[in-house]
């Protein structure tokens, strides 16, 4: 046990002096024209690095050329710019949300269908509480259902998608439509160990049948099949927001799916409801909100992970005044039960990245 107290601490130390040293490096590199002993200390001492810790941080650098000396100051060098963009680096891959892990690839696919911008408009997110079961049986293997609070959880997701274009392209050239997403909270085990978490796609919408026919000729990935509907988002007088589908697809009124008729009060302060198991809105980051990977599972034996990165939400609950959402009220995740409603009132910036595959193993059921 000694022993390993002892490594602990030897590693905890190695990373505090690195972080000391990236904090020299960093100082300086705020300061072109250099800083003085004193200025560099009083810099070290403002981030609240004790003397002794900033004095043996510079020899530290200076030992390994990461700075020097002109003219009586300080100065970062080469190797410290290099120095200070490999630890942006690291720093980054450890805060990415998904992280590619050893044996993912990028994979081919029509390339700018994956590596498109937009800006989420009026967005809604309807929070499903569905039985774990039921949603089971719509979710290809690997995939099964998170649970969080005894349910598992599907939100209808609708918004304006403005100008969604190839990344790079000015927007004059991108095209605005709306979509609909009915998005299952899910994971699969992964082959290096422990569960990737995402979303799933049991349905989606749209109302623009060019946009629908590029998504559905994304062969690699067939996170769903677009239907297409007349979709509307109405904000109305009194801070309402009416938001209507109507499938044009044959036959979708006799398969019982008679579309969405949704009416929010999306003025601030509402809070969840008196049915949502959700206290607040940070109970319910990590569960539905703090979702950044869609999967799609090739029979073959691969799982596709289509990541957006996106700006924050800033989402705040809305209150339902009506709400007929036909598929989850008679189709086969009924009954499901409407916990609570987000309004995304801000235009949220989204950007695909490249899409990507890893190997499964099928296992039984």
């Amino acid at each position: 046990m000694t022993g390993t107290r002892n490594q602990r601490s030897q590693r905890s130390s190695a990373r505090a002096q690195r972080l000391y040293e990236v904090a020299v490096l960093t100082a300086l590199a705020g300061a072109p024209e250099g800083l003085d002993g004193e200025g560099l200390l009083a810099a070290l001492a403002d981030a609240g690095i004790a003397i002794d810790d900033a004095v043996s941080a510079i020899e530290r650098a200076v030992s390994s050329r990461a700075i020097a000396t002109e003219r009586g100051v300080f100065v970062l060098s080469g190797e410290g710019a290099r120095a200070i963009l490999a630890f942006h680096g690291e720093l980054e891959a450890a805060l990415d949300p998904s992280p590619t892990v050893p044996g993912m690839e990028e994979c081919p696919s029509i390339p700018w269908l994956t590596t498109v911008q937009t800006h989420w408009m009026d967005a809604v997110s309807l929070n499903y509480a569905v039985d774990p079961e039921k949603l089971r049986s719509l979710l290809p293997p690997p995939l099964e259902p998170e649970v969080f609070r005894g349910s598992a959880w599907v939100q209808v997701l609708a918004s304006r998608l403005r100008e969604m274009r190839p990344q790079g392209t000015p927007g004059l050239f991108g095209v605005s439509f709306h979509q609909v997403s009915y998005r299952a909270a899910v994971r699969y085990p992964s082959a290096h160990g422990g569960h990737r978490r995402g979303g799933y796609f049991v349905k989606s919408e749209t109302d623009h049948p060019v946009m629908r026919a590029v998504g559905n000729a994304l062969v690699e990935f067939r996170f769903h099949e677009f239907g297409l509907a007349d979709v509307s988002l109405e904000r109305r007088p009194r801070d309402e927001l009416r938001f209507t589908v109507r499938s044009r697809e044959p036959g979708a009124a006799g398969s019982g799916d008679g579309g969405i008729d949704v009416t929010l009060d999306v003025r601030e302060g509402h809070g969840a409801g008196e049915r949502s198991v959700w206290p607040d809105l940070a109970s319910l980051q990590a569960p539905l909100v703090d979702c950044c990977d869609a999967f799609g599972v090739d029979p073959e034996g691969w799982i596709y992970v289509l990541t957006i990165d996106r700006e924050p939400w800033r989402e705040r609950f809305a209150k339902v005044k009506r709400a007929s959402v036909a598929w989850l009220e008679r189709g086969p995740l009924a009954p499901a039960r409407l916990d609570s409603a987000l309004f995304i009132p801000e235009p949220c910036a989204y950007r695909w990245r490249p899409l990507r595959r890893e190997r499964w193993s099928p296992r039984p059921r």
